[in-house]
């Protein structure tokens, strides 16, 4: 029984840290200045390193939101 509670609080804890790190990366991301330099300025590879943090970012919290839920 006590191995099974230890199960339930790390994933916990790693969903948590999951989410924090995904919030972070969205942060970071907004003071990075994501928008491009310019609207026409939309070629994929630019556009694509620019909004790798938000894509990253969403990603993590999800799978900690969904790691916190299966605990």
């Amino acid at each position: 029984m006590g191995r099974r509670f230890l199960t339930r609080s790390r994933k916990r804890r790693i969903g948590a840290a999951f989410t924090l790190l995904g919030i972070s990366l969205w942060f970071g991301a907004v003071l990075l200045h994501v928008t491009p330099l310019a609207d026409r300025d939309v070629s994929f590879p630019h556009f694509e390193a620019r909004l790798l943090g938000i894509v990253t970012g969403g990603a993590s919290v999800t799978s900690g939101i969904v790691l916190f839920a299966a605990a």
